[in-house]
C-alpha cells in the first residue's frame, strides 16, 4: 500500500504550510476586484505536489535557504497560472471540482489573471540570488509554450507518432517538475552534477504523472477526477492511450477515434482502448520512467526527504485523481 500524501510531505510539511502565508503577501492588491481573483486561486489550489518536491529535492541537497519558499511558491503560480490558460484553449468548464475561471469571468479576464500570475512569479524568481534558478524556469515556460503550440498545430488529426506526444508532455508538464527539482537542489547549495540529478528526476516524475493523468481521463470517476471524464478527448488530444489504439485498431477502429475527436465525442472510446490493451501499454510506460526516476535518487544520501521523493514516485503510479 502506498504512503498518503500527508506522510510523504512529513518532511517537509512545516515548509508547505507556510506557504499559504507567501501567496497571500505576494498576491495582495489594493483593487478588490483583483483581489477576489487572486483569492479564488487561492481556495482551488491543489495537492501543493511541485511545491513539495523543490522543497524535497532541497533537503537531499542541503539545508533549504529562506529563498526555497520563494522557487517553491513561484513554482506553483507557473502551474496555476498555466491551467488557467488552458482551460480557456480548452473551453473547459470544471477544474477540481470548481468552475473555471473562463466560466466565472470570461476568456479576457482569464488570460490576464493567468498573465498575471506568470509575472508575479518571476518577479519572485528575480529575487532568488543563484543565477540558475531563473534561466531554470525561464526554459520551462519557454518550453511549455512551446509544446502548447505544437498541440495545437496537431489538433484534433489522430496520429501514432508517440514522439510528437512525449514533446508535448515534456513541454506541458514534465519540465517544470524538472526545472522545480534542479532549483530547489540549488538554492541548497547542490553542486551542478547534483542538481542535474534531480532535474533528470523530475523529467522522469514528470512524463509519468502525466501519463497516469491520460489514463485517468479514460477510467476515473469525475467526481474522484475533479473534471469531466473524457475531456481530453473532448479536446481533440491524441493522448497516449489514444496513439496505441490508433496505431494496433482496424480501419473501422481507426475512424471512430478519428470521429470522436473531430466531434469532441468520448463516450465509446473507453471500449474501444480496453480491449486493445492501450490503458496498459500507457501505464507500462508510465512504470517505466518511475523506474528511471527511482533509479537517479538511489545515489541520493539516505534519509526522509529521499525516502519522500521514492514514496511520491510510488504515488503517481497508485493516484485516482
Amino acid at each position: 500500500m502506498s504512503a498518503t500524501l500527508s506522510q510523504i510531505y512529513a518532511p517537509v510539511q512545516t515548509d508547505l504550510d507556510g506557504l499559504q502565508a507567501l501567496f497571500h503577501k505576494e498576491l495582495s492588491a489594493d483593487d478588490p476586484f483583483l483581489e477576489g481573483l487572486v483569492g479564488s486561486v487561492l481556495e482551488t489550489r491543489g495537492k501543493l505536489v511541485r511545491p513539495a518536491l523543490t522543497f524535497l529535492s532541497a533537503r537531499t541537497s542541503g539545508s533549504p535557504a529562506p529563498e526555497t519558499r520563494l522557487v517553491a511558491a513561484a513554482v506553483e503560480l507557473i502551474h496555476v497560472a498555466s491551467l488557467i490558460h488552458d482551460d480557456v484553449i480548452d473551453e473547459s468548464d470544471l477544474r477540481r471540482g470548481h468552475r473555471t475561471a473562463n466560466v466565472r469571468w470570461g476568456n479576457h479576464v482569464a488570460v490576464l489573471l493567468g498573465d498575471y500570475l506568470f509575472a508575479k512569479s518571476f518577479h519572485m524568481f528575480s529575487r532568488v540570488a543563484h543565477r540558475a534558478v531563473a534561466t531554470q524556469m525561464a526554459l520551462a515556460t519557454v518550453r511549455m509554450t512551446q509544446a502548447e503550440i505544437l498541440q495545437i498545430k496537431h489538433g484534433s488529426r489522430p496520429h501514432d507518432d508517440e514522439s510528437v506526444y512525449f514533446r508535448i508532455v515534456e513541454g506541458k508538464t514534465a519540465q517544470l517538475v524538472s526545472s522545480a527539482c534542479a532549483s530547489g537542489a540549488y538554492v541548497a547549495g547542490a553542486s551542478p552534477e547534483r542538481a542535474t540529478a534531480l532535474g533528470s528526476f523530475g523529467l522522469h516524475w514528470g512524463i509519468a504523472f502525466q501519463i497516469i493523468d491520460d489514463t485517468l481521463d479514460f477510467t476515473s470517476d469525475p467526481t474522484v477526477l475533479g473534471k469531466p471524464i473524457g475531456s481530453d478527448v473532448r479536446g481533440g488530444k491524441m493522448t497516449l492511450p489514444l496513439i496505441h489504439a490508433y496505431r494496433t485498431g482496424t480501419e473501422a477502429d481507426r475512424a471512430r477515434i478519428a470521429g470522436a475527436l473531430s466531434h469532441g465525442e468520448a463516450s465509446d472510446l473507453l471500449a474501444l482502448v480496453s480491449p486493445r490493451g492501450s490503458i496498459e501499454y500507457a501505464l507500462d510506460v508510465a512504470r517505466s520512467h518511475a523506474r528511471s526516476a527511482l533509479a537517479i535518487i538511489e545515489s541520493l544520501p539516505a534519509g526522509a526527504a529521499r525516502d519522500s521523493l521514492a514514496a511520491i514516485t510510488e504515488f503517481v503510479l497508485a493516484r485516482r485523481n
